[in-house]
């Protein structure tokens, strides 16, 4: 019997996956790049919805520090080498501890 005559309290309900629990702290890479083309950087790294955002370090090299879930790392380094085939930048490791990466946050260095 097909779900759509059966009343609203028969049907088959279709539950989601659990997600996995909330990360306790953000992954970070660096991005170094013209600083001509930040504005493309942005507009490039924001058609992933989602999945990170990114921050100005230093503008006059453009410097940038790209933040984002370590559950979705795979796929921002992903989205990163694909956006490396319009745009041409360098992606560095995020040189401090992973603490340091969550927890600097409000705090003046």
């Amino acid at each position: 019997m097909p779900d759509t005559t059966c009343p609203p309290a028969l049907r088959r309900r279709f539950r989601t996956p659990p997600l996995p629990p909330p990360a306790p702290q953000s992954a970070c890479l660096l991005v170094r790049l013209a600083p001509a083309d930040t504005g493309f950087f942005r507009f490039l790294f924001e058609a992933y919805e989602n999945l990170g955002y990114f921050t100005v370090l230093e503008p006059r090299t453009a410097l940038l520090k790209v933040i984002f879930s370590p559950q979705h790392e795979a796929e921002t380094r992903a989205a990163l080498s694909e956006m490396g085939q319009s745009l041409s930048f360098c992606v560095e490791e995020w040189p401090f501890p992973r603490q340091a990466c969550g927890q600097a946050r409000g705090k003046r260095l």
